[in-house]
């Protein structure tokens, strides 16, 4: 099976970035992430005009860019310019000059079509029914209103972290107050007069660089363990506020230094924090959701699509199937997952939902039975490092950290219960009463996928009884036998009992 690589490329305001993937039949994965500070918009407004020694930076980029991509030997190369380069006087001239120095000609994104782009890489890393998704770059703002899966509508605004701070901030890093009322006013000014605010929406999401300053301080400041990956972490609205209200307009260089601030994005988070605060009040919306996958992603996605038609699955499942393609031994996983899926089913109360009932099932069944670099046995250590950090589009934050708690405490339950998981204190009080559930429902399905070496027993809940028997077998059948009955602590404030049946083994 052949291997292919793209290089994908963002001319952005403030930053350029360049991202190599590889592709090997319905398998991709990144293989290497570079940035350049060139904040080739720097100086630019209000005249609009590229200025010289941003340009030399961007060209300087460029050239290492091109470096990198020929020590990696891609196919194919991609390269977009975003807000800075479409509003620039001297455009073609900036243009000329990079792309002489990539050797390869560069594509001007419309402000609609970039919106669209980074719709397309955040649906490829969640699934969003209905929402609100921004990107705030230097230069401008998209925002993507999403009904059904759909982007019903696509807006470019002014309201970059570049462009706003050069034009209202005398100091861009410490604003005067009067300066950032002034600055306040403009944003909702702009929000509100472009119709996007007619409806209240159940979510929002968050992608570009000032979106991943504020995730990162947020996790900084909680001491998560994710930290610095944002993709799927989650804050509440009112928390937006709070961090603005403390930070927007007093962020020193070196408290940027401590919160993880990129020295590149200090000066300018300010303005775009203001943005932030004012789409996340308009939009009513509860929580604010961040996304790594944007403009890059949805370049990538592009592609691949066309080589492998349209996605047909949740992007969660999408994600354990190419999990379970590239580190599981080659056997089916399916009878554990049926298995364990049964259990869960059965014994999560009603308000955890199903939805989120089948992703946890599917997630801890895949990764109990995952073998990690094809180790003998499923090892602890990368599975923790898989989930913690392994680009797992579709699947939550929360869900991750809950399911690798329950995969932990599987294997060491005694030692847990004398010495709680430090990240235990990163759940809330609705998971930790799952999280016992869960640990009792995996080690429950693994026992009795060895009873019944590796099918999918047939299971059938009663109250307060759980019974287990042979695959497609009918639990009234008089050859079954009564094999063992025990209890077992589902966390539920009484113990449940479990019974084992079996065939008889025909004599010889």
């Amino acid at each position: 099976m052949s291997l292919e690589k793209i290089a994908l490329i963002d001319i952005g305001s403030n930053s350029m970035r360049l991202e190599i993937v590889a592709i090997r039949g319905e398998d991709f994965w990144t293989v290497a992430r570079y940035k350049s500070s060139a904040r080739i918009a720097a100086g630019m407004y209000p005249s609009l005009e590229i200025a010289p020694d941003a340009l030399d930076r961007a060209v300087r980029s460029m050239e290492d860019f091109a470096k990198r991509i020929a020590f990696h030997r891609t196919d194919l190369i991609r390269c977009v310019a975003t807000s800075a380069v479409r509003d620039a006087k001297n455009r073609e001239l900036v243009l000329e000059r990079l792309s002489k120095s990539l050797g390869h000609p560069i594509e001007v994104l419309e402000g609609e079509r970039e919106g669209w782009y980074s719709f397309q890489g955040v649906k490829n890393g969640f699934d969003i029914p209905d929402g609100l998704i921004f990107d705030i770059g230097g230069g401008s703002a998209e925002i993507i209103d999403v009904e059904d899966n759909r982007a019903k509508r696509i807006l470019t605004l002014p309201l970059g972290a570049v462009r706003l701070s050069e034009t209202f901030f005398s100091n861009r890093s410490r604003p005067t107050p009067a300066e950032w009322k002034k600055l306040e006013r403009y944003t909702s000014d702009v929000l509100e007069n472009s119709g996007l605010f007619d409806r209240s929406y159940p979510g929002l999401i968050g992608v570009g660089g000032t979106a991943r300053g504020l995730a990162r301080i947020s996790q900084k400041l909680r001491g998560y363990p994710f930290h610095p990956d944002i993709h799927h972490y989650e804050i509440l609205a009112r928390e937006i506020f709070r961090l603005v209200k403390k930070i927007g307009r007093h962020l020193s260089v070196e408290q940027a230094r401590i919160l993880g601030v990129a020295p590149d994005r200090a000066d300018i988070l300010p303005s775009g924090l203001a943005v932030i605060a004012a789409i996340a009040r308009l939009s009513k919306a509860p929580s604010l959701t961040f996304s790594h996958y944007g403009l890059r992603q949805g370049l990538f996605m592009e592609h691949f699509r066309l080589q492998q038609g349209p996605q047909e699955e949740a992007v969660f499942r999408e994600t354990l199937h190419r999990l379970s393609r590239r580190y599981s031994r080659p056997r089916d996983l399916r009878p554990f997952r049926e298995t364990y899926a049964a259990l869960v089913g059965g014994l999560l109360p009603p308000t955890v939902g199903a939805r989120r009932t089948q992703i946890l099932s599917d997630i801890i069944g895949t990764f109990d039975h995952l073998a990690v670099s094809f180790a003998p046995a499923p090892n602890q250590r990368a599975i923790w490092d898989l989930l913690l950090h392994g680009e797992l589009p579709g699947l939550s934050q929360r869900d991750r950290l809950l399911s690798g708690l329950v995969l932990s405490q599987g294997e060491e339950r005694n030692r847990f219960k004398k010495k709680p998981h430090p990240y235990l204190r990163h759940i809330g009080k609705e998971d930790q009463k799952l999280l016992g559930i869960l640990t009792s429902a995996l080690i429950l399905a693994r026992r009795a996928l060895l009873l019944y070496a590796g099918e999918s027993p047939t299971i059938s809940m009663r109250s307060s009884i759980i019974r287990i028997s042979p695959p497609k077998t009918d639990e009234s059948s008089p050859e079954l036998i009564l094999e063992k009955t025990e209890s077992l602590d589902m966390s539920t404030g009484a113990p449940v009992s479990v019974q084992w049946f079996s065939l008889p083994i025909p004599a010889r």
